[in-house]
């Protein structure tokens, strides 16, 4: 998986950059997600402003990613399959559900990323040529999902939300964030020379 190929330093470049398009191409879908529940949420204009401008914060990250990886237009990209439900399952939230379902939906992952920062020592650790990717997504101490908890939970305050669909929903999500994050091959370790045993010629 990704995670377990950047902290075994053994990630496929190709790998990575197979699921970094795939990434891309989540963040304009999910921008667009947003804008649709954005658009559903007339009645609660605190809701709505939220969510344009959360939408136009992951629009940045697409223009952001797209350059980065010479990604002219969205239409040029296939996703995988994992990637592809993913994005499937937001965008009918978005177009299904109450609109802070949405919010809900992609709690996962800006909670879960910290998270995974904090086990595998984002910071401290040496991930080879992937330190900086880990260092700059993988942030223990980013709080940035707490806005999106604050929004559900007036919802649920309000009976917008229901437990029981609000546990569908996120736990669907982990789900797909999961296998995203699997869709990666497992690569295999190399083993790691230990101090002073590099081979030497007899004098």
């Amino acid at each position: 998986s990704l995670i377990y190929g950047m902290r075994e330093r053994c990630l496929d470049p190709s790998e990575f950059g197979g699921y970094m398009l795939d990434d891309t191409l989540y963040c304009y879908e999910t921008s667009l997600s947003l804008k649709k529940a954005g658009d559903r949420s007339n009645d609660n204009t605190t809701l709505k402003e939220h969510m344009e401008s959360t939408a136009d914060s992951w629009e940045e990250y697409w223009e952001w990613l797209k350059d980065i990886w010479h990604v002219e237009n969205a239409g040029g990209i296939k996703m995988g399959e994992a990637a592809q439900a993913y994005v499937d399952h937001i965008r009918n939230v978005s177009e299904n559900e109450s609109p802070v379902y949405t919010i809900l939906a992609l709690t996962p992952c800006s909670k879960l990323w910290p998270w995974l920062g904090k086990q595998i020592g984002s910071g401290s650790n040496d991930f080879g040529v992937y330190t900086s990717w880990v260092e700059e997504n993988l942030v223990p101490t980013s709080t940035g999902y707490m806005e999106y908890q604050d929004h559900v939970e007036w919802a649920y305050q309000a009976g917008v939300v229901t437990a029981e669909k609000a546990l569908e929903i996120f736990t669907a999500s982990i789900q797909n964030e999961v296998n995203f994050f699997n869709s990666v091959a497992r690569c295999q370790p190399r083993p790691r020379r230990e101090s002073g045993n590099d081979c030497q010629g007899e004098a």
